[in-house]
């Protein structure tokens, strides 16, 4: 099995012997106290399985476990200790979510399959969470692009919102970033209980009844219902369904959590989800951000001048030039293409709105449309 394994221990002549008889059987690092192992995670080192004495100069056991289950999450935890009381063995499991937990002194061959069974359970892990990312999240792509082509008033922005947290969640580097990248994608699908005649309105920016508006606040509710029936996405549910909680306690749910006790992944939505809804016009991007810092007590200050200054300059000048703008027929367009301007009919019905990417699946939806009817064209497209 592949994998770093990390021995932190003050005991030079312990590491010593460790490294002398697990070198051949394990790829490992070695460190003489707490603050070396935080420089491996500080560097990028991706580590399977962290073995932690419990006592140490400086951060203790209990303190690295805690810090690295933060900075590490994927990385299973062993703790090896001459301080074996019941107390020690608790705070291990409950603060620093332990794997296995082992006294000093320990037979090698023990110590040795227990590094064995955590670096299959590392394995087990990383394909759930491959499963997630990649199978998972393109079985849900696939149904909102669906949604975006028969419904694109309701679904129509769906892929700006998903592209602009996937660059946040980089450049931010924002840990399982695959829950704020779902959560992106799935944020709207409230929106299939909301009426067509009260979408139009929201599209035009127009004043709802006080009934209105209440079927729209319950959208992220009924979004969380649905999602909630996908196995493993339940947390994925709970940040759709507080994409409208403000960060000092406003907006819906009303009796949902406040400041910092709301999922991070939450108020970056809500951000974007807002951002989104100020750029639909002419607005410029850095104009929306001005826009959203008149109401800047519903979101996190630090989060929102972060995510500003990402999505500013998330395009280089590199990457302009290498973007053609672009005037062509519906029949021209492939995978990729940025739609500049909303794609219509000749009646003038909406097919999919600016900011959408082309995807597959629209191409086979509007070339057997084509056969049918007529296009507005020619289609202005951002190609890169």
């Amino acid at each position: 099995m592949s994998g770093k394994v990390l021995f932190v221990d003050d005991d030079p002549v312990l590491l010593k012997g460790l490294s002398r008889q697990f070198r051949k059987r394990f790829d490992l690092l070695i460190a003489s106290g707490g603050e070396e192992a935080l420089r491996f995670l500080s560097n990028r080192e991706v580590i399977a399985v962290a073995v932690v004495d419990m006592i140490m100069p400086g951060i203790d056991g209990l303190e690295l476990l805690r810090v690295m289950r933060e900075m590490s999450p994927n990385t299973i935890r062993i703790m090896l200790t001459g301080n074996a009381d019941q107390q020690t063995a608790i705070d291990a499991i409950n603060q620093g979510s332990i794997f296995r937990f082992y006294s000093k002194p320990c037979q090698h061959q023990q110590l040795g399959d227990g590094i064995d069974a955590a670096l299959r359970q590392y394995e087990l892990e990383k394909s759930e969470h491959e499963l997630l990312e990649k199978t998972l999240a393109g079985s849900v792509k696939v149904l909102v692009d669906v949604l975006s082509i028969s419904d694109p008033i309701s679904f129509g922005h769906t892929e700006r919102v998903r592209n602009w947290a996937e660059t946040v969640a980089n450049k931010l580097e924002i840990r399982q970033s695959w829950k704020l990248k779902m959560a992106a994608t799935l944020a709207q699908l409230g929106n299939i209980a909301i009426p067509p005649a009260i979408m139009d309105k929201l599209t035009n920016d127009e004043e709802l009844s006080a009934i209105e508006q209440e079927i729209v606040d319950a959208s992220p509710a009924i979004a969380r219902d649905l999602i909630s029936n996908i196995p493993r996405l339940a947390p994925v549910a709970e940040i759709v369904a507080l994409q409208k909680r403000g960060f000092d306690g406003t907006g819906f749910p009303e009796d949902g959590p406040v400041g910092a006790e709301l999922p991070l992944e939450a108020r970056i939505l809500r951000i974007l989800v807002d951002l989104d809804r100020h750029t639909r016009s002419t607005v410029s991007i850095a104009a929306a951000f001005e826009l959203l810092k008149s109401s800047a007590a519903a979101y996190d200050l630090v989060l929102l001048n972060n995510i500003r200054e990402v999505l500013i300059s998330e395009v280089s000048p590199q990457d302009a030039c290498l973007a053609k703008d672009m005037n062509l027929p519906v029949s021209l367009l492939r995978p990729g293409d940025i739609l500049l301007t909303d794609l219509k009919m000749i009646n003038g019905r909406l097919i999919l709105s600016a900011d959408n990417a082309i995807t597959t699946a629209h191409l086979h939806k509007l070339r057997a449309m084509e056969k049918m009817e007529k296009f507005e064209e020619p289609v202005r497209i951002l190609r890169t």
